[in-house]
């Protein structure tokens, strides 16, 4: 198996004067989710499916913002 900073530090960055984006001691870290007390779902299946989850408060649209130009 590689080594955890071979995974995210990839040869071409290996040039002399190319910072690595991860330093080779970087820390895995772990998300916290909270549980949903009472989840909210879409009244079909069929709706759930066109909006890409089953949750509307977890219903987040593309809106483009932040690309690069």
């Amino acid at each position: 198996m590689d080594k955890y900073e071979d995974l995210f530090n990839p040869s071409f960055l290996n040039k002399k004067g190319i910072l690595k984006p991860l330093p080779s001691d970087a820390a895995v870290t772990m998300a916290y989710i909270p549980f949903q007390q009472e989840p909210v779902l879409y009244d079909t299946e069929e709706e759930a499916l066109m909006q890409g989850t089953a949750f509307p408060e977890l219903d987040k649209p593309f809106t483009g913002k932040g690309e690069l130009k």
